[in-house]
């Protein structure tokens, strides 16, 4: 039974959402119930996000809370993949202005807005995307799948195999290519092991020995 300081607010068979009061301050909780092992916080635009599976005790993810809320919410206070006079670019810091001019993956990319430095940057990332995925699938004999790409605030990629595609977030572009890689290694396992079972980790850490290392870095939003 939830305490007096968390009030359910929205509950389904897979997603469920609640306040939680943290120094005297009121936070969303957004909880995603997946097929994984442990439980994965983070904490954006005032919100946490909480990926875990739908067994997990509620006591549990409560502790977890109290323990990396500061934690999380300092981090997130630092810094983050773009702000008004900079983006991360494969885990660089490139300067922002205006209009203004930045060089991703070799190319050169002019813009006179941030909308417009986003659809440009979408456009090669893409492309980018589509040749690591196409290299690591005919690595690991996975089957093409079409890539896309799209703005997602909990998941970093999903694999459809009944659609054929994978999607991966747009937000990977402010991370190093080894980060980015693992994420490509990981959804591309999918295609073998839809679940995060051991024989999932087993094939991943074939491909992805640094696996676990890359992931911390992902999840702790080191670029």
């Amino acid at each position: 039974m939830l305490n007096n300081i968390y009030d359910l607010v929205y509950n389904n068979h897979m997603n469920k959402s609640f306040v939680y009061l943290h120094n005297n301050q009121e936070y969303v909780v957004n909880i995603t119930y997946k097929r994984i092992r442990n439980i994965h916080y983070r904490y954006k635009d005032g919100a946490f996000f909480i990926s875990c599976h739908r067994l997990t005790p509620m006591h549990l993810i409560k502790s977890g809370l109290d323990k990396y809320a500061d934690k999380l919410i300092k981090r997130n206070a630092k810094e983050q993949g773009e702000g008004d006079d900079y983006i991360y670019l494969f885990g660089q810091k490139t300067p922002l202005s205006f209009p203004g001019s930045v060089v991703f993956n070799n190319e050169l990319i002019t813009f006179d807005n941030r909308e417009q430095l986003h659809k440009k940057l979408k456009k090669v990332f893409l492309k980018y995307l589509t040749e690591r995925n196409s290299y690591f699938a005919s690595l690991m004999n996975a089957p093409t799948y079409q890539v896309k790409l799209r703005e997602m605030r909990s998941r970093y990629g999903s694999n459809n195999r009944s659609k054929k595609t994978i999607t991966y977030a747009m937000m990977l572009i402010y991370y190093s290519p080894e980060i980015i890689d693992s994420v490509v290694m990981h959804e591309l396992t999918h295609c073998f092991v839809y679940d995060h079972s051991d024989n999932f980790y087993r094939l991943l850490y074939k491909y992805c020995p640094d696996y676990d290392i890359l992931r911390k870095k992902l999840i702790k939003a080191a670029f």
